[in-house]
């Protein structure tokens, strides 16, 4: 198995999106990269066999610190529940079960001990979003019964079913929206992901939340600028955001740019500013910063719209991991 040593470095910049109008079902962390890609398994007997033993997940809660345990499928739903909107497709709701199943069995392999025993956070920004079934009845309200029942049978018809890359579960990372293009790990965490490449998705474009628009005041940039004091903002307004450089994937997603004369990352700059997402344009007139963005989320892995978009073309959800993770198996 190959070793991705080089995301070490990139992992702390990794993004946390503040939510703006609605939940962000896109901030799947990178957190526990590194300690998966440290460890050797040569059996995928031996993975699965330990997934069939160990029914259960233990969740820690980012907002109390305790500790809930869960079948793993009721962990899934929850799961799916909490990170892809009900309305979707079944097909696309497969394919958010099956990564969701994907990126568990990652981590028990590969335990976090900072996790105080638990298997796995519910906290997006980190792994992956969790929703029991009291949040899931606040959450959907009278149509708790119908979401539940639709949630439930996806998750029935998908699960044990794991994403690999060489044997090994991938991470399977996802974003809302993409640009219109998903975009590679390596343009956004900067370490190299065979399966996490750009690829089509030509369905988010026809989101109405795709393209947003935000304006800044040269006060509000101060203000989330002022806590650095790499940055340094003169007089000339013309000179705080410079150097824009795209990739050249064609996603429109901003590779590297300055603030100040501090080099930033699309991804890392959008976090400090807490933009939709890494692709934007900027332009400044009359003393303030306008943006527009495309998509949200980070723009990497399988784009949630984008999947929903294709189930509704008819594909189906081993058509839709296969799209959005090259080069991997379904097992």
């Amino acid at each position: 198995m190959k070793t991705y040593g080089i995301l070490c470095f990139v992992l702390a910049l990794f993004m946390i999106l503040t939510p703006l109008l609605s939940l962000d079902y896109s901030s799947f962390s990178l957190s526990n990269v590194k300690s998966t890609f440290q460890k050797e398994n040569d059996s995928k007997d031996e993975e699965k066999l330990l997934d069939e033993k160990s029914d259960s997940v233990k969740i820690k809660s980012a907002a109390s610190g305790n500790v809930a345990t869960a079948s793993t499928k009721e962990y899934i739903i929850g799961c799916v529940a909490a990170e892809m909107p009900a309305t979707y497709s079944t097909e696309a709701l497969k394919a958010q079960a099956v990564c969701a199943y994907t990126n568990l069995v990652r981590l028990k392999k590969n335990p976090d001990s900072s996790l105080s025993g638990a298997d796995i956070s519910d906290d997006p920004g980190r792994h992956q979003g969790y929703y029991d079934i009291e949040t899931q009845k606040e959450k959907w309200g009278d149509k708790y019964d119908e979401y539940r029942a639709k949630t439930e049978e996806a998750v029935n018809d998908v699960l044990g079913k794991t994403i690999v890359f060489n044997g090994e579960p991938i991470v399977a990372a996802y974003c809302a929206i993409s640009p219109g293009r998903t975009e590679s790990a390596e343009n956004i965490w900067g370490g190299k992901i065979e399966y996490l490449v750009s690829v089509t998705s030509p369905g988010d474009k026809l989101s109405p939340d795709c393209i947003k628009e935000i304006s800044l005041s040269a006060d509000e940039v101060r203000e989330y600028t002022k806590n650095d004091p790499e940055i340094v903002l003169g007089d000339d307004q013309s000179g705080w955001i410079t150097d824009i450089v795209y990739t050249d994937s064609g996603s429109g997603v901003v590779k590297s740019l300055k603030v100040g004369g501090k080099s930033f990352t699309g991804n890392s700059f959008r976090a400090l500013f807490s933009l939709r997402s890494p692709a934007f344009t900027l332009e400044q007139k009359d003393g303030a910063f306008f943006f527009k963005t495309y998509g949200y989320g980070h723009s990497v892995g399988m784009s949630q719209y984008g999947a929903d978009y294709m189930a509704k073309q008819g594909s189906t959800y081993e058509e839709i991991l296969a799209h959005y993770y090259p080069n991997t198996e379904i097992i």
